[in-house]
């Protein structure tokens, strides 16, 4: 899905300024992040597996892995580094990468 230069610039100014409000740990996983469950998407026909930790989600997308950390969302729970974000909400995702594409997702399964 291609972008207009309009939702570009609000998706560009919604990440900084969520940026902004977020704090990042750095240090990586540590035992007190200990995996509370694990989630598969379907995203344009592809698997996209996700590990969610305490206040990061370590996202698996066509053999890459993102480690992300939680931001504070309107609605649902959003993850950002600085190549990527995550949004997931019921049993909805996107995943945007650093090139700005925007890659729906839908839940095939929770591994709890």
């Amino acid at each position: 899905m291609k972008m207009t230069p309009l939702q570009h610039a609000i998706l560009v100014f919604a990440v900084v300024g969520l940026t902004a409000c977020s704090s990042f740990n750095n240090d990586g996983l540590t035992e007190s992040n200990i995996q509370t469950n694990a989630a598969v998407y379907s995203c344009n026909g592809k698997p996209l597996s996700v590990l969610f930790h305490a206040e990061q989600a370590q996202v698996t997308w066509e053999g890459k892995e993102y480690l992300l950390n939680h931001i504070v969302s309107a609605s649902g729970s959003s993850y950002l580094a600085d190549d990527a974000s995550f949004w997931v909400h019921q049993k909805e995702a996107k995943l945007i990468l650093d090139d700005m594409d925007v890659i729906q997702c839908d839940l095939v399964r929770i591994d709890a």
